[in-house]
């Protein structure tokens, strides 16, 4: 994902002399009805060069190329009624706006640094992420069917050179299962009832929602605002929370809600679009020690139950586990590229790899006390599956990975196919100063 954001301005100067205007951008592509404008051109360029250390060839060419397929995408894609859904294109506009003014340190300050606000840019940036979704519908229909045999990638492999076989460092196959302790039906019985008499004192007026956030709320991130949460979109909040969210007019205050944190009252501030902003309170279960004390014998037993092969250790991370990163992939960590769980160890958090390391293949480590993000304390437990040692690629231990790679391969290949049977029949422009790039040599003569 891209960590600046490029705005693109169309720049007109006057020179003195000539006392005629110079277009500084200008269109460097045509293909059918679509064209590359010099400033997408420069701005992917300026990107790539970013992100790319070393590259054989003349990057700006191939980043032309690049931008010459996806328009032939969309030329495919005007000829197949092939459209972007609204409520996609909204949702990766919103996505990305989201992520921008989290870099950047809120979407007031991403204003400031647009000079534009927030409305405008999105306006900008529809069409282009409406062009990109479309082009990916497209490029998916076109590779959909490709699959690879373990033939396939028997030869994928046989045909990589041997000093060209890539190094892998150290990997391992390492779970983690992390469990929270639950309250008693009395702790429960006795936080409903706290919240309850809050939400009757409010609403009789004998104090402010604010005030009563910052004197009783659990959530002490948003109580020293007086339970202000910002504004937030749907699908960022639990799902009992959000919807009690968005029922509530301006200054009322919601029923009850209970979730996975606790019990809540909702007051709404206000609502821009599909975004709300909320006060809340809440007021947890309390925790005692002798919940944490069962829970870790809870967690010792499981443990034992797996080595005795009496549970699997899907079945404890499916059952148990609270950890939403590994509680799918039967505990496991994945590798975020191939879903393989082999992963590699310096990919993992410094604590994680250190206790790793600490650890033979086989072993669990002991239940342990770990304090969350959310402020609430739990235990977890490790599994060492596999250590493989620091290697050459080879078919044994990195199938997934060559596999992947073949695949990748092979879908590449469909699509160049596809492009050079394609192209025959769309009219191609491209700018002669880019006439000598070998990149863009396939295109030459499709102007006639």
């Amino acid at each position: 994902m891209r960590q600046i954001i490029v705005a693109i301005v169309f720049v007109a100067s006057l020179t003195v002399s000539a006392q005629n205007i110079r277009v500084l951008d200008e269109i460097v592509a045509v293909v059918g009805e679509n064209i590359v404008m010099s400033s997408d051109l420069e701005a992917e360029y300026a990107q790539a060069k970013k992100d790319m250390d070393v590259y054989e060839g003349d990057l700006k060419c191939e980043i032309l190329n690049q931008l010459i397929i996806q328009k032939l995408y969309l030329h495919k894609a005007a000829v197949d009624s092939v459209y972007a859904s609204e409520d996609r294109v909204n949702d990766e506009v919103e996505r990305r706006i989201q992520y921008y003014a989290s870099q950047i340190g809120g979407e007031k300050k991403l204003e400031q640094y647009l000079g534009k606000t927030i409305a405008e840019y999105k306006a900008q940036m529809r069409p282009k992420i409406e062009d990109q979704i479309v082009s990916q519908q497209i490029q998916q229909g076109l590779t959909t069917a490709v699959k690879v045999s373990p033939t396939d990638v028997r030869n994928f492999f046989a045909n990589i050179p041997e000093d060209s076989l890539p190094d892998f460092g150290t990997e391992v196959e390492l779970a983690l299962v992390t469990m929270k302790p639950k309250p008693s039906l009395y702790a429960k019985e006795y936080a409903l009832e706290q919240i309850t008499k809050i939400k009757a004192d409010i609403e009789k007026g004998t104090y402010s929602f604010e005030y009563a956030a910052k004197s009783n709320s659990d959530d002490k991130g948003s109580a020293v605002n007086g339970g202000e949460l910002g504004y937030f979109a749907r699908g960022q909040m639990v799902g009992a929370f959000e919807r009690a969210a968005y029922k509530l007019e301006p200054g009322k205050v919601s029923d009850i809600v209970e979730t996975e944190y606790g019990y809540h009252i909702l007051q709404l501030i206000d609502r821009k679009g599909e975004k709300v902003n909320a006060r809340h309170i809440l007021i947890k279960p309390l925790i005692v020690n002798s919940d944490l004390v069962s829970l870790k014998e809870t967690m010792t037993s499981l443990i034992k139950d797996v080595k005795n092969n009496k549970l699997t250790m899907c079945q404890v991370s499916s059952e148990f586990s609270t950890n939403a990163a590994t509680k799918d992939n039967c505990g496991f960590y994945a590798d975020p590229s191939t879903g393989s769980q082999q992963v590699p160890a310096d990919a993992l958090d410094p604590q994680t790899k250190s206790k790793m390391e600490q650890m033979k293949e086989g072993d669990f480590s002991a239940p342990e006390q770990f304090l969350d993000v959310d402020g609430t304390v739990g235990y977890k437990f490790y599994y060492l599956r596999k250590i493989v040692p620091a290697h050459q690629a080879n078919l044994k231990d990195d199938y997934q990975k060559v596999q992947t790679l073949a695949t990748e391969q092979k879908q590449a290949d469909a699509i160049e196919n596809w492009v050079a049977d394609y192209k025959k029949g769309v009219y191609i422009w491209i700018d002669n100063k880019y006439v000598l790039c070998q990149e863009l040599a396939g295109w030459k003569g499709l102007d006639k």
